[in-house]
């Protein structure tokens, strides 16, 4: 992962006296000062860093290049996405780290967006987010927010009383668990996943789905046809890197080939060092039939299914979910979106209409709308390369 391939190198502030006025800033294009690039400012990593408070910044070394890669994927991750966002984190095996994607994305974007992000349990059965939340309650569930969609959906609703049905983390990510009633018989269908999504979309910015495991169900389908990213977790196991590429093949068979096609994968690590040549085939498909290819660290804080505790989880682990988010949000960044002043206006059209009305149509398959700006971190240049 290149974060910097589209920035330049860092550049030194020129030493001055306390006595000396202090450096110009630049201006931006409407004339106003404008900060200075992250890039800009001295190292606080390693070696770099200890030396810096050792004397007390008389000296203050440049970043390393991970420090401003990193720098760089912060930046990405908090770059404007414009309106409200369904990331839909999917593939059909078990076992493939789909909880703990849904789980660390949400937390890395509530952390550096500052809030308003909501993690979805949309397993149409029995799912296991809420078991790896760090915060456990409330215990209400979706069943419980679908009971009261007439009074949230309408003006008397709030976001206070939309906090009755989300579990808030340290993050400020918010989890909306699945239903865990073992006598309930009936599931969560599309129409039910609909009212669910119409309701997030009004209060969060953006909405990380955790999908079920089966793709012919109808909370899957709709979160297919309507979420704006993909993101594809597995790991380099057989079976569950062929179940991720029939899924692909499933979203292009349905119509979203767009959505294939610019999917952000993730790679978590095996139970078992996977061989190299195995490894280098996985990345090389992945890389060719998805936007971009992330490989995460192995953390003892995410593994064996317990509640994950985000402050907990290493440096190394953090640093690459950052890389990951960063690669979501140019993702979302990528898709344009029609404000609500410029959307036209037709009497009658209730919020259900305007929500439909609302959503990206599918396009061709490797092609996707751009922004009138490009991304600070340009995906295209950050392929994953096999190695």
């Amino acid at each position: 992962m290149d974060l910097t391939r589209t920035g330049g190198p860092p550049l030194p502030r020129p030493p001055h006296a306390p006595s000396e006025a202090p450096e110009t800033r630049a201006l931006d294009s409407a004339g106003l000062a404008a900060a200075p690039p992250v890039t800009a400012d001295p190292a606080s990593w390693g070696w770099r860093g200890r030396l810096r408070r050792a004397t007390f910044g008389v000296i203050k070394p440049k970043p390393s290049h991970a420090e401003t890669r990193h720098r760089l994927a912060e930046v990405a991750v908090r770059q404007y996405i414009g309106g409200a966002r369904l990331i839909m984190v999917a593939n059909p095996k078990g076992g493939s780290r789909k909880t703990t994607t849904a789980l660390m994305l949400g937390h890395v974007f509530a952390t550096l967006r500052g809030g308003s992000t909501v993690v979805w349990d949309n397993n149409e059965a029995r799912g296991t987010l809420a078991e790896r939340a760090e915060i456990t309650t409330p215990a209400t569930t979706v069943t419980h927010l679908l009971a009261a969609f007439e009074r949230l959906i309408g003006p008397a609703g709030s976001a206070g009383d939309m906090s009755h049905y989300l579990r808030t983390q340290p993050s400020r990510a918010e989890i909306l668990a699945a239903d865990a009633d073992a006598g309930r018989r009936g599931q969560i269908g599309s129409a039910e996943t609909g009212r669910i999504g119409l309701l997030l979309s009004r209060y969060y910015r953006l909405t990380v789905m955790d999908t079920g495991t089966n793709p012919r169900s109808g909370a899957w389908q709709w979160a297919a046809h309507q979420a704006d990213v993909l993101v594809v977790p597995i790991t380099c196991d057989p079976d569950v890197v062929q179940l991720a590429a029939w899924m692909l093949d499933t979203l292009s068979a349905i119509g979203r080939a767009d959505l294939a096609a610019a999917a952000v994968t993730v790679i978590s690590p095996s139970a078992t060092a996977p061989d190299p040549r195995v490894r280098s085939r996985v990345l090389e498909y992945f890389s060719a039939r998805t936007a971009v290819v992330v490989e995460v660290p192995f953390d003892p804080q995410l593994a064996g299914g317990a509640p994950v505790v985000f402050d907990r989880t290493s440096q190394a682990s953090r640093r690459a979910w950052v890389a990951a988010a960063a690669a979501v949000a140019d993702r979302l960044a990528a898709r344009e979106r029609t404000r609500p002043d410029q959307m036209p206006t037709s009497p009658g059209t209730g919020p259900l209409q305007q929500e439909s009305a609302q959503q990206p149509v599918a396009t061709q398959a490797g092609t996707e709308p751009r922004g009138a700006e490009a991304s600070v971190t340009e995906l295209p240049a950050r392929r994953a390369k096999a190695q």
